[in-house]
């Protein structure tokens, strides 16, 4: 644990043992809401482009700046509607797969093996959450386009997420997908789940939901 974090959770602690206030440490970020280690199977790797979106878009600048750049104006957009803060998760189930990804996010749609990849941004608000997944595009996606794509979907409180929701399970080839747009709060959240069986990335995506509280 770095030597910051480990300075705020030894504060947080005492703060409880004193019986202060625990908001800080309970505080529901972005990153906390994310797909965690501990929602997947056994053997998934958290790829090193995890983190805050714009670490994410200077790690994918020199690999695949294609991405970077779209992630960048994506994001930029975001910003002007409204969104303070985003996180990107990404794990599969090998390095040499992460480094795959890293160096180009077409590897994404054409890849056979077990993948996660999570966006989660947060709104100033929620009444701007509501908004941004009723109406607008978020990092190149929205709930509107997946109802559209001529694939039969899940939605609002039958996926097991939020009245805001919409979630489809597809097999397609050797490939299976599972992705869910949902809102929940002042956050949207946006999950792709590759090659896992759709019970495993239900469950994926409930655990991560009820982490928004």
């Amino acid at each position: 644990m770095p030597r910051s974090a480990a300075a705020i959770a030894a504060l947080a602690f005492l703060l409880a043992a004193c019986g202060g206030s625990q908001t800080a440490s309970q505080a529901v970020t972005p990153g906390s809401v994310a797909v965690q280690q501990s929602d997947l199977p056994t053997g998934m790797v958290k790829c090193d482009l995890t983190g805050d979106i714009d670490s994410f878009i200077r790690s994918e600048a020199a690999p695949d700046p294609s991405t970077s750049k779209s992630m960048g104006g994506e994001w930029s957009d975001a910003k002007s509607k409204g969104a303070k803060a985003a996180y990107v998760a990404v794990y599969t189930d090998s390095a040499p797969h992460c480094t795959a990804i890293k160096a180009s996010g077409s590897e994404i749609g054409a890849s056979t093996y077990r993948l996660v990849v999570n966006f989660v941004i947060e709104f100033k608000d929620e009444k701007t959450a509501v908004s941004s997944y009723t109406s607008d595009s978020v990092l190149g996606f929205s709930a509107s386009s997946l109802k559209s794509g001529g694939v039969p979907v899940i939605e609002g409180t039958d996926t097991g997420l939020t009245k805001n929701a919409v979630a489809l399970t597809q097999p397609l080839g050797a490939q299976t997908y599972y992705i869910a747009v949902w809102q929940n709060k002042a956050f949207m959240v946006i999950l792709a789940v590759l090659n896992l069986d759709p019970a495993t990335a239900k469950k994926v995506s409930t655990s991560e939901n009820g982490r928004i509280r």
